[in-house]
């Protein structure tokens, strides 16, 4: 089972109009609710993956029970932690002339020193079921920046291997715990660590640099680029084919969520890298945060080139 905590969760409402105009008149093609969140949406691919997954975090309000009503449609178990406020309800704009993608974000909930201690007890009575712990996303207001260090230590102390997909300090401090993997795109390391390399063998060493840090595993994607990983004692690049894409929203934790379930299935990390892209890429093709193509997963499989660097 792939255990998921999405501190900061969301629902997405996906707008999608033939042209973003600032300013002008737009008329809707689409309005379409989606679970939204990355560790939320990292559960939910990972059931159509078909595999079981569990998905914690602060919730609250209308938009939380909602979203958590989304998830067990998608066959999903939410145990969210009941927060102040209300879940943020994010608006993602579908631009179909450039297809490209703009996220009107509100504010979130708030939580505090109380509702982190109830959110880790329900981790740590969901760890002795899971496989994986995946650490997803920001940190709402009044979240103290050691929680994702903190339950890295938990999940290590039941022998659970932990995936971080974050950024800021949030990520760094998750890293002293040696978490065995860490992923990210390349918007969070510019944004997280000032480096903004150029080509994937650069992205690639340094990568390999922060193995030196604890962990196993650095991951990061790069959009159309496909992406870049460092182990231990091999490194990759991964190319997808050229695709039109339309929204890259979601694609990340596409990209998660195959990663971790074709690990499950004992596939070794270049390939469980190359299912990974596969799923990345054919979510990009698609408006709704929350769908996965699995036939085009297939068929991209097949196409993405491995290469060492």
């Amino acid at each position: 089972m792939i255990l998921t905590v999405t501190p900061n969760t969301a629902l997405d409402q996906v707008l999608e109009v033939a042209q973003y105009v600032p300013g002008d008149r737009l008329n809707v093609l689409s309005n379409t609710e989606c679970i939204g969140g990355k560790g939320n949406l990292v559960s939910a691919f990972t059931a159509d993956l078909g595999m079981e997954s569990v998905s914690l975090g602060f919730a609250a309000g209308k938009n939380g029970r909602r979203l958590a009503e989304l998830l067990r449609r998608r066959g999903v178990r939410a145990d969210f932690t009941p927060a102040p406020g209300e879940t943020r309800r994010i608006v993602v704009v579908i631009d179909h002339k450039r297809r490209v993608q703009t996220w009107l974000v509100p504010e979130s909930l708030r939580v505090n020193r109380p509702a982190e201690q109830d959110l880790e007890k329900r981790v740590h009575r969901w760890l002795p079921k899971a496989s994986w712990l995946a650490l997803c996303g920001s940190l709402p207001p009044g979240c103290s920046p050691l929680l994702y260090r903190r339950l890295t230590k938990m999940a290590h102390a039941r022998n659970v291997p932990v995936l971080i997909d974050s950024r800021g300090p949030a990520l760094i401090r998750a890293l002293q715990a040696r978490p065995e993997v860490m992923k990210l795109n390349m918007g969070e390391l510019a944004a997280t660590f000032q480096a903004r390399p150029t080509t994937r063998e650069a992205v690639g060493v340094l990568l390999t640099a922060f193995l030196k840090e604890g962990l196993q595993w650095a991951v990061c994607t790069m959009g159309a680029g496909g992406a870049a990983a460092a182990g231990r004692e091999e490194r990759w690049a991964l190319v997808p084919p050229a695709i039109r894409p339309l929204s890259s929203a979601g694609s990340g934790d596409a990209f998660t969520a195959a990663l971790l379930v074709r690990r499950e299935e004992s596939a070794s990390w270049a390939e469980a890298l190359r299912w990974a892209v596969a799923a990345g890429t054919a979510k990009a093709r698609e408006a709704r945060t929350d769908y996965l193509d699995l036939r085009a997963v297939r068929q991209l499989h097949r196409r993405i080139k491995t290469q060492r660097l």
